[in-house]
């Protein structure tokens, strides 16, 4: 008798113990108490954007720690130990196939209807949605406003009787692609073509345009040659103009056609995004987490550093209405963001 109650009392007690543990053990497994993301890394100011990011998510989930990481998208593998990314959608369905990225459902992106509808749809694949689109940048004409000639061209062959007019790095391996693209598109009316020629006659034009002390220069180096004084303009992204001091203010942007056809509008995009593999309440969290970067609030105070516009192409269009009363500039911004006929680039 005595055994059997000495039986009895070491089951009860392995019960008691097991009904304590796996509730905690259950706990654990959902559990989130850090996220790792890492955001694009050529904006003009990363930190920055991290701390915004960073700020208001200390309003949200005061309980969850941030950690920085830092992925490239166009040079890294997979963003192992990683949460959330950001990256091109350029590389939209090379990361799909990879498997590297998640889909999530349009229902997660709060305000979706503040997103420019192009841009969603660069990063939609059927009903799934791959990222939530924060930034736009393309190859824009910036330019002098007194020069007569750049202010009245629509396309690159209006300027076919000029030469050393423009501040452009054309022999850079990185650029000279994209300029060959974008001339391609322009001369078959398709934002993403699947195949195409060299454009070799209107890449001539552009060497030709081109200043030849500055055709190797880095995109830092055109933005700044063209702020010492260098001719006319320059082919840069709009975040470059942050680099202008001495011209930023008769300095103007618009897109131009890199041919002598109708400009076929494109826009590079940026997402965050859910890496694979990430389930339940963590990916909860993630979706959280890629909002808040998408964050009105944030981007609008991402737009302006020390008193200075950033000149970010944003993929939402709330931020412009505030930014367009303290910089007339960014009513030029939102003019090459919203235009109806744009185009996400989704080819390398």
């Amino acid at each position: 008798m005595v055994k059997i109650r000495l039986i009895l009392k070491k089951c009860f007690t392995a019960v008691i113990a097991l009904a304590i543990i796996l509730p905690t053990s259950a706990c654990g497994v959902e559990r989130v108490d850090t996220l790792t993301y890492a955001v694009f890394p050529y904006l003009p100011d990363v930190g920055y954007y991290q701390e915004l990011i960073e700020s208001r998510w200390a309003e949200v989930e005061p309980e969850i720690k941030l950690v920085r990481a830092e992925w490239d998208c166009y040079l890294d593998g997979v963003p192992e130990g990683i949460d959330v990314i950001m990256y091109d959608a350029s590389l939209r369905d090379t990361l799909i196939a990879n498997k590297r990225i998640r889909p999530i459902s349009r229902n997660a992106v709060k305000d979706s209807e503040d997103i420019f509808p192009f841009a969603l749809d660069g990063f939609a694949v059927g009903d799934n949605l791959y990222g939530i689109p924060i930034f736009l940048c393309g190859n824009f004409l910036i330019y002098d406003l007194d020069s007569e000639k750049l202010a009245a061209a629509a396309h690159i062959t209006d300027l076919s009787d000029a030469s050393e007019i423009l501040v452009i790095n054309s022999e850079d391996p990185m650029n000279r692609p994209q300029y060959i693209a974008e001339a391609a598109a322009d001369i078959q009316g398709e934002a993403n073509s699947s195949a195409y020629s060299d454009p070799e006659d209107i890449m001539l034009l552009i060497d030709r345009l081109a200043i030849d002390s500055h055709k190797h220069d880095d995109n830092t180096g055109v933005a700044m040659a063209y702020d010492s004084g260098a001719d006319q303009g320059y082919i840069g992204y709009s975040e470059s103009m942050c680099l202008l001091k001495n011209r930023i203010d008769r300095t103007g942007i618009k897109s131009i056609s890199f041919s002598d056809r109708e400009n076929t509008l494109r826009l590079y995009a940026d997402a965050a995004a859910v890496t694979s593999g990430i389930k339940g309440l963590r990916c909860e969290k993630c979706l959280e987490l890629m909002n808040v970067m998408s964050d009105i609030n944030v981007l609008t105070s991402l737009s302006v550093h020390e008193g200075a516009p950033q000149f970010l192409l944003l993929a939402r269009k709330t931020p412009y209405e505030s930014l367009a009363d303290q910089f007339p500039i960014y009513k030029d911004l939102e003019y090459l963001a919203s235009n109806e006929k744009n185009h996400v680039v989704l080819t390398p």
